[in-house]
């Protein structure tokens, strides 16, 4: 496991959802990339993106769960 980015997400957030696309202060675009519902609100949260095996994982601080997700940016 390998943190890529750490940051913070711009906006509110109200957790993964199909296709949510989740953009970091630093200018980063990620999509989620599977079907995940889970519902959390929360204003501008940290957050970060985690390799595992080759695959991409968003991770906010707050949330148990975990999404995999795709840069776009």
């Amino acid at each position: 496991m390998k943190i890529i980015v750490e940051g913070s997400l711009e906006g509110s957030i109200h957790g993964f959802n199909g296709g949510q696309v989740f953009k970091f202060t630093n200018g980063q675009i990620w999509e989620q990339a599977e079907y995940k519902y889970h519902y959390h609100y929360a204003y501008r949260p940290t957050a970060q993106i985690i390799e595992e095996n080759g695959i991409h994982y968003l991770q906010v601080n707050g949330m148990s769960d975990h999404v995999k997700v795709k840069k776009v940016r």
